[in-house]
C-alpha cells in the first residue's frame, strides 16, 4: 500500500510539472498578462500555482484516489485518501472564486474589438504645444487616497496640507483605480500611455516584484506623454527613491522619451552613501532635496523641463502597524506642503504647472484591511496646480482612472488635443464622458479583460 500511495504522489507530481508547463505555454503566461497578475506578483509560490492550473485534474486524482482506495484492504487508507481528495478540490474551488480565475477563464475565450473602437494612437491625431511652454512637475505619491482625509474612520484628518491644496486649486472627485492600473509601475504606464499595462508577464522571471525586468521592449509601438513633450523640446527626467528597475520601470523609461532618470543607486552616489532609509529605498525628504536641486539647474535655461518624481515612504511593509503607517501618511501630507511651499518661493513658479496624484489605492497590509472593512468608495488623492484652466469653470464631478491622466495632464500646460482623447483615456478638462462614466466600471473591466489583437500588437517589437 505504501509503494502504492508514494507512486500516486510521485505520478501526482510529474502530471502537474505537466500541466503547469503547457498550462504556461497555451495560456500565453510569458506573453499575455492574466487577470490573476496581481495575485502571483505578490503571492506566488509552487502551490498556488499548482491550484490555478487546472481544476479538471483535481477532479481526475479524485478519481484516480477512489479506484485506488479499491484496491486495497484497509478501509482507513480509503477514508484518508478521500478525506484528502476532498480537500484538494474544495480548496481548489475556493482558490479559482476568490481569485476570478473562472472570471479569467470565461474573458480569456472571448474576443473584442474594444481597442480598436476606443484606442486613439497619438502618433495619428494633432496634437499643438502653445506657443508659451510651460514647466511640467508630476509627483505620484506612493497610496495616497483621499480617504485619509476621513475624520469617521480616523478621528482627525490624517493630509490636512493635500487637502487644502486640492480645495484651493483643481481636483476631481472619483478617481478609481483602474483595470491594471492598481500598483506603482502599471499606474506610471498608463499615466504614460493611457493604457492597462496588462503584459508584465513577459520575461522568464515569475520572482515577485521582479516582473518585467527581462524585457527588451516595452510597448515600443505607442507614443508616451514623456515622448510628447520631449519631442516638443522638454527636458524630461524621473526621480524615484526606490529600485527603478522594479517591475521593468527602466526599460519603460529609456523607450518612452527621458533623458535623465534616478532610482535608489543614483541617489545613494548623490548622497555618497550616507542616505536614511526605508525598507523601499532612499527617503523622500532627501529624494524631494534632489529633486529641488534638478529643478533649479533646469529653471536657469530656457529650455522647459517635465519632472516626473514618486515618493515611497507610504508604502507598505511588513511588519509595521496601523500606528506607524498613519505617522507615514502624515510626514508625507507635510512633504509635500513645505515642497510647494518653495515652489512658491522659486521664480520659476509662474510658469509651472505642479501635478499631484496617488499610485493607487492602498495595498495588502493591515491598513488597508481596516480601509476596505470601514469605507466603501476610495478614490485616489490629485489635485492640478497653476493649470491653464480657470478653477471656477472646471466640471470638478468626474469619474476617471490613471489612463485618464494622459490626455488630462496634457491640456494643463496648453496642449491641444484633438478630441482630447489619448489611448484610452480622456481630458477631464473636455466635456467628453471617460471610458469609466460611458460604460462603467463592471462593463468597462470586462471589455478590457478580454483578448485584443491591437492591444497585443502594441507590445511586438516589429
Amino acid at each position: 500500500m505504501i509503494k502504492k500511495i508514494i507512486l500516486l504522489l510521485l505520478s501526482f507530481i510529474v502530471i502537474n510539472l505537466i500541466i503547469i508547463s503547457f498550462s504556461i505555454y497555451r495560456l500565453g503566461l510569458f506573453n499575455f498578462n492574466l487577470d490573476i497578475i496581481n495575485f502571483l506578483r505578490y503571492n506566488f509560490n509552487f502551490v498556488q500555482l499548482l491550484s490555478f492550473t487546472n481544476i479538471i485534474f483535481y477532479l481526475i486524482i479524485f478519481f484516480l484516489f477512489l479506484i485506488i482506495c479499491n484496491f486495497t484492504q484497509k478501509n482507513y487508507y480509503k477514508f484518508i485518501l478521500v478525506f484528502f481528495s476532498i480537500i484538494l478540490l474544495l480548496g481548489t474551488i475556493k482558490f479559482c472564486a476568490s481569485y476570478k480565475v473562472f472570471y479569467y477563464l470565461i474573458n480569456k475565450l472571448d474576443t473584442s474589438d474594444f481597442y480598436e473602437k476606443h484606442y486613439v494612437d497619438a502618433k495619428k491625431i494633432s496634437i499643438k504645444a502653445p506657443e508659451i511652454k510651460k514647466n511640467l512637475i508630476l509627483i505620484f505619491m506612493e497610496s495616497m487616497e483621499f480617504t485619509f482625509a476621513n475624520k469617521r474612520i480616523f478621528k482627525e484628518n490624517l493630509i490636512p496640507e493635500l487637502i487644502q491644496l486640492s480645495d484651493k486649486n483643481i481636483s476631481f472627485t472619483k478617481h478609481l483605480q483602474g483595470y491594471f492600473q492598481d500598483n506603482t509601475q502599471m499606474s506610471l504606464v498608463a499615466t504614460m500611455t493611457g493604457l492597462p499595462s496588462r503584459a508584465l508577464f513577459i520575461n522568464r522571471n515569475l520572482q515577485p516584484n521582479r516582473v518585467g525586468i527581462g524585457l527588451k521592449k516595452y510597448l515600443p509601438k505607442v507614443y508616451s506623454l514623456s515622448e510628447i513633450l520631449k519631442d516638443n523640446g522638454y527636458t524630461t527626467t524621473f526621480i524615484q527613491g526606490g529600485n527603478i528597475y522594479f517591475s521593468g520601470a527602466k526599460t519603460f523609461l529609456q523607450q518612452h522619451g527621458f533623458d535623465f532618470i534616478y532610482g535608489r543607486e543614483e541617489l545613494k552616489k548623490e548622497f555618497d552613501n550616507k542616505v536614511e532609509t526605508n525598507p523601499w529605498g532612499v527617503e523622500d525628504k532627501l529624494t524631494f532635496d534632489f529633486l529641488k536641486k534638478e529643478i533649479l539647474n533646469n529653471s536657469k535655461t530656457n529650455v522647459p523641463f517635465f519632472f516626473t518624481m514618486f515618493t515611497i515612504n507610504t508604502h507598505f511593509y511588513e511588519p509595521s502597524s496601523i500606528d506607524e503607517d498613519i505617522t507615514n501618511i502624515k510626514q508625507a501630507s507635510k512633504l509635500i506642503d513645505d515642497f510647494i511651499n518653495w515652489c512658491n518661493k522659486q521664480s520659476f513658479i509662474k510658469d509651472t504647472t505642479i501635478i499631484i496624484v496617488g499610485d493607487h489605492l492602498r495595498m495588502k497590509d493591515k491598513l488597508n484591511q481596516f480601509l476596505d472593512e470601514n469605507y466603501d468608495e476610495r478614490y485616489i488623492y490629485n489635485t492640478f496646480i497653476n493649470t491653464v484652466y480657470s478653477n471656477s469653470k472646471i466640471n470638478r464631478d468626474r469619474t476617471f482612472s490613471q489612463i485618464d491622466l494622459f490626455p488630462t495632464i496634457l491640456e494643463a500646460i496648453g496642449f491641444k488635443v484633438e478630441g482630447s482623447k489619448l489611448g484610452l483615456g480622456t481630458s477631464l478638462f473636455s466635456d467628453k464622458k471617460t471610458l469609466l462614466e460611458e460604460f462603467g466600471e463592471t462593463e468597462l473591466n470586462s471589455q478590457l479583460a478580454k483578448n485584443n489583437k491591437l492591444y497585443k500588437n502594441l507590445y511586438k517589437n516589429r
